[in-house]
């Protein structure tokens, strides 16, 4: 099924490697006419104006740190690069209409190679499933059909209680992909990366401190949020070649011959009704979804990884991203068909009255026809929505198990190659996902299901870690120094570790009925008005409903940082949970605490993550204002400020004049 290509990828690399050989030139630049998809690159200055590409050429060779150059006619930009991966070689594309000239000024000298793995490196397979929410059977959810990541959780750890940063995509991965919270990164949205000058630049990455320790380290899919940071942060975080000399740039979406190209025509049989947020497909010999190719790359550079591992010992960081369940749900109809009719609906489906407005949200992604309310909490209608929901969760569990397939033959290449007991697997949603919960269907929430994520280990060396279930909070954030632990790495020091915001968990495998290793978990969120002027878009976040009002705030999606109206800070605690919405300091991109538009207090007594009470039985009374609480919510209001100070890191630009 998945090995088809791997034929194809070997000749495809030769003649890459072919062309490259051929343009590489340390006197003369040979312009040529080319698809350039690389951007990125560091060298300062790095972009000039010149009037001809052959100019441009000429700046690049009086430059020893550039190698390479691309090309704008339109604006006469011209681009210095400092990597090869930058500048793409010659494609069957060369002469295509309306392509950059570019060109390879000089093949650089290779830079020092790492310092060998220390004796003993553990492998490693990171992976990672966007919009995939704690739902798996292990979570007790028995409508979905996950076979692999059960088995996954039956032979290592599962954390019932596992927290992100922030609920949704590009923060929340520039958090645990960078090892760093997002008051460090200081990203809140699609507009910015921890790799910007004000904050990251010189910070060791989670794969590139795998990379820095002598691994051999690749991937594919979504780990990196697309273009925040550049390029995937290539090639810092990844190893350019394979060991076989082979190119491996990093595909979030596999380009030739990996590419997807399977048909997204829908089966509809049977089903009650159509529905645009999901497509069932019928698969096809030799064509592939996009998750499909994914995996196809995962596995030709997973098998390359064991094979080099196996002959000189190098241990390999492979990920592997898969971009579904996210929306829209497109996948084969099976893993649907085996997911039961009948689905149950949830049980809280309006948005609690006693809740502040300000933390429900229409998402963008799935709105209007899903919401029976405004946010006043009142409740669905039948006569348009009866059984609508139930058939949304089926389409969504069937999703998971899609995902959980492809991830299942990553497992297996382990098991197969004999190196699953040298191997540490993780696995971990990017955020929760709302169900029609609370009248929502997304993340972007502070509330526990936009929050919540599953979170796997499996380290067959820690005997105490073997299918067990702890109640210790984790966050994502935790990823890098656990990874680092169990693979046997020392944390990188000075400015490469600054900042580093996790806790190693391997503690808790080690003591899994134990107090854990941290008694807090720290999520936010921010909001924004409708009305806001200051977004790099058509519109502050990616609504539908534009209205100007507590119940329809923007998710600040394209708003500039500095002019984020609002921030909600969420504490999680072994028992309880406490969120104060505050209004945004944008020079300091911090809380004014003294100014709260909204304080949510829950209760999770009694809550061990495990489905169907951990979805339907907790934050839905907000307990805000009880006279009986008043003595913990305000021990816990301390708490939660104390903690994002802890956290907060200096923003180091001038102040701006927020208008």
């Amino acid at each position: 099924f998945f090995f088809t290509m791997a034929l194809m990828s070997r000749v495809m690399a030769v003649v890459l490697l072919v062309v490259a050989t051929a343009w590489a030139s340390s006197d003369q630049c040979p312009i040529k006419i080319q698809s350039c998809h690389g951007a990125g690159g560091s060298m300062a200055p790095d972009n000039f104006t010149t009037a001809t590409p052959e100019a441009c050429c000429i700046l690049c060779n009086e430059r020893a740190a550039c190698v390479g150059f691309i090309y704008q006619p339109s604006s006469s930009g011209c681009h210095l690069k400092s990597s090869i991966s930058d500048v793409n070689v010659c494609t069957a594309d060369a002469d295509k209409e309306g392509c950059s000239p570019c060109g390879l000024v000089r093949t650089p000298p290779p830079p020092p190679p790492p310092p060998p793995a220390p004796p003993g490196a553990k492998n490693v397979l990171f992976i990672v499933s966007d919009d995939y929410r704690p739902s798996t059977g292990r979570y007790g959810v028995k409508e979905s059909v996950t076979p692999n990541l059960d088995g996954l959780a039956a032979t290592g750890i599962l954390f019932a209680h596992a927290y992100v940063q922030f609920a949704y995509c590009a923060p929340s991965r520039n958090s645990f992909m960078s090892g760093r919270r997002p008051d460090a990164t200081k990203v809140y949205n699609f507009n910015n990366d921890f790799r910007e000058a004000d904050t990251g630049r010189n910070w060791t990455a989670l794969p590139e401190h795998f990379k820095k320790n002598g691994y051999l380290v690749t991937g594919s899919g979504k780990l990196y949020h697309p273009g925040v940071p550049a390029n995937f942060d290539q090639p810092r975080s990844w190893s350019e070649v394979g060991p076989e000399g082979q190119p491996w740039p990093y595909w979030d979406s596999p380009g030739p011959p990996f590419q997807s190209n399977a048909s997204t025509a829908c089966n509809k049989t049977g089903l009650p009704f159509s529905d645009e947020h999901f497509c069932l497909t019928t698969p096809e010999p030799g064509k592939y979804l996009l998750d499909e190719s994914v995996t196809n790359v995962v596995l030709d550079r997973l098998g390359d990884a064991i094979a080099n591992f196996k002959k000189t010992g190098q241990p390999f960081f492979v990920g592997m991203g898969t971009h579904r369940p996210h929306l829209p749900w497109v996948y084969p109809r099976e893993f649907f068909d085996k997911v039961a009719e009948d689905v149950p609906e949830a049980v809280h489906k309006q948005w609690p009255a006693d809740v502040p407005h300000i933390g429900f949200h229409d998402c963008a992604e799935m709105s209007h026809a899903y919401f029976g309310s405004d946010g006043y909490g009142t409740a669905f209608s039948d006569s348009d929505f009866s059984g609508h929901q139930s058939l949304m969760r089926r389409a969504y569990y069937g999703c998971l198990g899609y995902a959980d397939n492809l991830i299942g033959h990553a497992l297996d290449m382990l098991a197969d190659r004999g190196v699953e007991d040298s191997t540490v697997v993780s696995f971990v949603g990017d955020h929760g996902w709302h169900l029609g919960e609370h009248d929502m269907w997304c993340k972007m929430s502070t509330l526990e299901l936009g929050t919540r994520i599953p979170m796997l280990f499996r380290a067959p060396w820690i005997t105490t870690a073997r299918g067990v279930v702890t109640q210790a909070l984790a966050e994502a954030v935790d990823l890098y120094p656990t990874l680092s632990e169990l693979a046997g790495l020392q944390l990188p020091t000075g400015a490469g570790g600054q900042y580093l915001g996790g806790i190693s968990l391997v503690p808790v495998m080690k003591d899994p009925m134990g107090p854990g290793v941290k008694d807090v978990a720290l999520s936010q969120f921010p909001r924004c008005w409708q009305n806001n002027t200051h977004h790099t878009g058509s519109k502050p976040g990616d609504e539908n409903n534009r209205t100007v009002a507590w119940e329809n705030m923007a998710d600040c999606h394209w708003t500039d940082r500095l002019y984020i109206d609002f921030m909600g800070y969420r504490m999680r605690t072994a028992n309880m949970s406490i969120t104060q919405w505050s209004k945004w300091d944008g020079e300091k991109l911090q809380p004014i605490w003294e100014d709260p538009v909204g304080i949510e207090l829950y209760t999770h007594v009694g809550d061990d993550g495990m489905a169907p009470a951990a979805f339907d039985d907790f934050e839905n009374v907000n307990l805000h204002g009880n006279p009986a609480y008043a003595a913990q919510e305000a021990m816990l209001l301390a708490r939660l400020k104390d903690e994002v100070a802890k956290w907060h890191t200096p923003w180091p630009l001038s102040p701006k004049t927020i208008s």
